[in-house]
């Protein structure tokens, strides 16, 4: 049977002489991993470009009771992207979160409001955003929601340090090292209460900037299981000052 769904390409690897399998997170089926059988010939009709990481398409998908590989009958590029594929920063963000999503990202089960909100981050970083060397912490601190581990509590006087085991915010300097000081707890409260068009507006430099971006890869870390290392952070620092 054809399903219709949008979806969010992650990895992309081949398979052999001319085909390739692709893992794509779906509004409608979660994530999926499909087989396109010839994609890679001279007479394929799909383009291999249309599988690039953190593409936005339209599919029609045959599914699979027997397989964990399932068919795609027709795909499209649904928005293609006008800055992220020639912005350097831009593009460096989104290698970034896509690793962040591939690793995190387990479930098969749908999430349409997860789904929306990937697919509408990614076309503000590519239209909207002017500026943005705070998107990538904004998105981080954003999408824990969906995951169930957004920072609880306020930053305050009586609540100035951030502990990342406990994923709130405490009065006293925790029994650990893990854990924010009020300067980057407050930049990370703000984080939390501001949507992708004014994180710009929040001021930190490129040391709290670092020290935030590493903060938040430990705690989803300690949060999701089997996580592991995110390589792309090493990049992602030398473009953003």
């Amino acid at each position: 049977m054809l399903h219709k769904t949008s979806g969010i390409v992650l990895q992309t690897i081949n398979y052999s002489d001319t085909s390739l399998i692709t893992k794509i997170y779906t509004e409608h089926f979660g994530l999926q991993s499909y087989i396109i059988s010839g994609a890679r010939s001279k007479k394929s009709k799909t383009k291999a470009s249309l599988f690039q990481p953190m593409t936005i398409v339209e599919m029609q998908v045959i599914s699979s009771q027997q397989s964990g590989l399932h068919r795609i009958s027709e795909i499209a590029n649904q928005h293609p992207y006008s800055e992220i594929p020639y912005d350097i920063i831009k593009s460096s963000i989104a290698i970034f979160l896509n690793e962040v999503l591939f690793r995190a990202l387990k479930e098969e089960h749908p999430d349409e409001d997860l789904f929306s909100f990937i697919k509408n981050a990614l076309l503000i970083l590519d239209i909207k955003m002017e500026s943005c060397s705070n998107f990538h912490l904004s998105f981080l601190v954003q999408i824990s929601k969906f995951f169930g581990f957004f920072p609880q509590g306020t930053y305050a006087p009586s609540s100035e340090y951030f502990d990342l085991c406990e994923g709130k915010f405490i009065i006293n300097v925790p029994s650990h090292n893990n854990f924010l000081h009020p300067t980057e707890a407050s930049i990370l409260y703000q984080l939390m209460n501001a949507n992708f068009e004014k994180i710009q507006e929040i001021k930190m430099d490129s040391k709290q900037r670092k020290v935030l971006l590493n903060s938040l890869i430990f705690f989803f870390q300690f949060h999701i299981q089997s996580f592991g290392e995110i390589k792309s952070v090493a990049v992602l620092e030398q473009v953003i000052a």
